[in-house]
């Protein structure tokens, strides 16, 4: 199997990947920022609202346009979270062919998303019943009706439970919206673990089935993500040395302007070679640009070190924990500085509210991230070693 090569190099390669996995999840925060508080800019991005968001503020003009509109697109991004979370978790299996690794990872997999997942929603549900929401009388002035969307007065004590407890990791959740990822990553990582061993009888098998139930129980718009995983596993096998030059050369910008799709003059060559489809066939290319994005991570050296620098390092260990607080941070403090600076004008109150939550979201992730986060992941290992513990027994006496 291609291995990346001396443990120096892979453990930089893998640095430079959860680089990454932190300014992807970064681009999802201001993708989210900018969605409540400049809504005009994504009407090229969802033409159907076109008639009900408002006209972009004029310096945001150059994030319709290919590079710059990856890096406020939330969908690409959640490819590259895919993506990578294919490539993370069978990794070592395809280095070493043990199926032990699938198992321990396998075991794990719950409890480490569970746990961060439930502490998000005591997180929001804290925030939203001391009244500290302030998302609904944003809405009217920016005129976001994704943002008029969220935290009604409906919710209650028992939706936070039942979506702490199992709702949010099995269908999303009312509570933290981006949430609604959980439930395609859980099940895409059994479905990677699957595919990682393919090349046995029993591997085609079980990810052909799983892939027929997750249609089943999450749609089949949903698929584009499952593909996402089974990718990250192949990459996972992929070597630098044996990337064509072409490739490395064209892998990052060819990613970001597939990344950026929506419905612009820069696309129009696809959108015709599409049928004019744009919305249905979105997932399906920002999950073909994700792909080339992380080949560009493995097998470029420049690329690889900026993703391996200080601050992308430290973003992509804050990753899950900004990705899990961002939301509602934006609806309660971000929301409340916008109201406060609305004085000012919008210009004003947008820039300065969109910083406030690119801000706050990184520094709340840093205790979370050492307190529940790195809590989670010790837990889970304890969660595997009892259920060893157990089983190890039964084995030998039969």
């Amino acid at each position: 199997m291609a291995q990346y090569g001396s443990p120096g190099l892979a453990s930089e390669r893998m640095v430079a990947l959860e680089g990454l996995r932190g300014v992807a999840a970064l681009a999802v925060v201001l993708s989210h920022a900018l969605f409540a508080f400049e809504p005009g800019l994504f009407k090229t991005v969802f033409p159907q609202m076109q008639a009900t968001w408002p006209e972009m503020s004029w310096p945001l003009l150059p994030f319709q346009w290919p590079p710059l509109n990856a890096l406020v697109n939330g969908s690409f991004s959640v490819c590259i979270f895919f993506v990578l979370s294919g490539l993370v978790l069978t990794r070592l299996y395809s280095q070493t062919g043990n199926p032990q690794v699938l198992i321990s990872r396998a075991i794990r997999r719950v409890p480490r998303l569970a746990i961060p997942i439930a502490a998000s929603i005591v997180f929001a549900y804290a925030i939203f019943a001391c009244g500290l929401m302030r998302n609904l009388q944003v809405a009217p002035l920016t005129q976001s009706s994704w943002l008029a969307g969220y935290y009604p007065d409906s919710l209650g004590l028992g939706t936070a439970l039942r979506e702490a407890s199992y709702g949010a990791l099995l269908s999303g959740s009312a509570l933290n919206s981006p949430l609604w990822t959980m439930p395609v990553e859980l099940i895409g990582s059994y479905l990677a673990f699957a595919f990682a061993m393919k090349e046995r009888w029993i591997g085609w098998p079980l990810f052909a089935i799983g892939s027929f139930i997750a249609i089943v129980l999450t749609g089949k718009a949903n698929l584009p993500f499952y593909l996402c995983f089974a990718a990250g596993t192949q990459l996972g096998r992929l070597a630098p040395a044996a990337v064509p030059r072409l490739v490395k050369f064209a892998a990052l910008p060819v990613g970001l302007y597939l990344g950026g799709f929506s419905d612009t003059a820069a696309y129009q060559l696809i959108i015709d070679a599409l049928g004019g489809h744009v919305v249905p066939l979105q997932r399906s290319v920002h999950c073909l640009g994700a792909v080339c994005v992380v080949v560009a991570a493995i097998s470029t050296v420049w690329l690889a070190r900026c993703l391996s620098s200080r601050i992308p390092a430290l973003l992509g260990r804050l990753s899950f924990a900004v990705y899990l607080l961002h939301f509602p941070i934006t609806c309660s403090l971000g929301s409340a500085v916008y109201l406060t600076a609305i004085r000012w004008g919008h210009g004003a109150a947008s820039t300065l509210a969109i910083a406030t939550v690119m801000v706050a979201t990184v520094a709340a992730a840093y205790p979370f991230h050492r307190y529940i986060d790195t809590g989670a992941m010790k837990f889970s290992r304890q969660v595997e070693l009892a259920l060893r513990r157990l089983i190890e027994p039964r084995r030998q006496s039969a």
